[in-house]
């Protein structure tokens, strides 16, 4: 059976130590293991667990480009405590396990990724930056338990920030009555260096200090229009935060995953796994959000092209 699935563009930003080594740098020797290892990591809210892990990670190729796939699964329980029984309203006790898992693509040429849910209750943005977050660090750690000296792997930065696009920004901006503040955050990009007016002159400052990470704050703006235009400009590059007062008398807060796009996509549910990813990457391949790629990223990518066109093969070989 086919249905749409949404689905959210975003930018998988990593980079590695101190000197904020680009993601290819370690894709052999952290990425692709660590991803595909098989950790489950659980949660627990209130008397409630729920765990999150990767599974059926492939790195392949799509449309001429190696790209990073696989799933990422909850494993929960659904807790049934009413019922309509006999056209009456009856009290339950049940729970019933549930996995619902989202697709994940991740374009090795530029990071930008893609993530797919399959239902209701799949996993989110978040819910894969903070399982991938762990699943890094963890695999890092224990490897340089048994590694000497410069042998040693560097920590992780991992930043995934959803891509703003303009009719989302405008769609969100139109509930609010009064911006409070608007915050950008900074972080270590990944070969990003693009003709992005708007992101070069809010990083100068940090450069010229020798700063990484940062954040600016603008209070009370009052030009709806232009803050619009700054987060689009963003592009993913940094982490917007909005705190606003609705027109409907509530107050809340904005962040970057409240300025993407949800795109349906149409999925085959009897297809394989690789068949969706197929679908999936014929449907953003065409997305300027997702392909849009820096002269650098383009060097980078060339650079370690044989590194991953030979552990690409390895897997065929198998």
């Amino acid at each position: 059976m086919i249905q749409d699935k949404p689905s959210y563009i975003a930018n998988f930003n990593l980079t590695f130590g101190k000197e904020d080594k680009p993601m290819l740098m370690h894709f052999e020797d952290i990425v692709y293991p660590a991803f595909t290892k098989n950790r489950k990591y659980e949660y627990r809210q209130k008397n409630k667990r729920t765990t999150y892990f990767l599974e059926q990670v492939k790195l392949t190729n799509l449309k001429g480009d190696f790209v990073l796939a696989g799933l990422i699964v909850k494993s929960t329980t659904l807790e049934v405590k009413s019922r309509i029984i006999d056209g009456k309203l009856v009290r339950t006790n049940e729970n019933y396990p549930s996995d619902p898992y989202s697709y994940f693509v991740i374009n090795l040429k530029n990071h930008r990724m893609v993530l797919v849910k399959n239902q209701n209750g799949s996993p989110s943005l978040s819910n894969f930056s903070s399982t991938v977050k762990q699943l890094l660090n963890d695999y890092i750690r224990e490897q340089n338990l048994i590694v000497l000296g410069n042998q040693k792997l560097p920590s992780a930065n991992l930043n995934v920030v959803a891509i703003p696009f303009s009719g989302a920004i405008e769609e969100e901006l139109e509930r609010v009555k009064k911006i409070k503040n608007v915050i950008l955050r900074f972080y270590p990009l990944n070969g990003d260096i693009m003709e992005n007016e708007t992101v070069d002159e809010l990083t100068e400052t940090l450069k010229k200090l020798g700063s990484k990470t940062g954040y600016l704050q603008y209070n009370t703006p009052t030009n709806n229009e232009n803050v619009a235009m700054v987060i689009k400009d963003t592009k993913g590059l940094m982490k917007p935060t909005i705190r606003v007062a609705f027109k409907n008398g509530t107050t809340g807060t904005l962040k970057d995953d409240s300025f993407t796009e949800e795109m349906g996509i149409p999925l085959n549910e009897d297809e394989t796994f690789l068949q969706n990813i197929d679908v999936i990457a014929s449907k953003v391949i065409n997305k300027e959000e997702f392909v849009e790629t820096s002269l650098e990223n383009i060097s980078i990518y060339d650079k370690f092209f044989s590194k991953i066109e030979n552990l690409y093969n390895k897997f065929f070989e198998k």
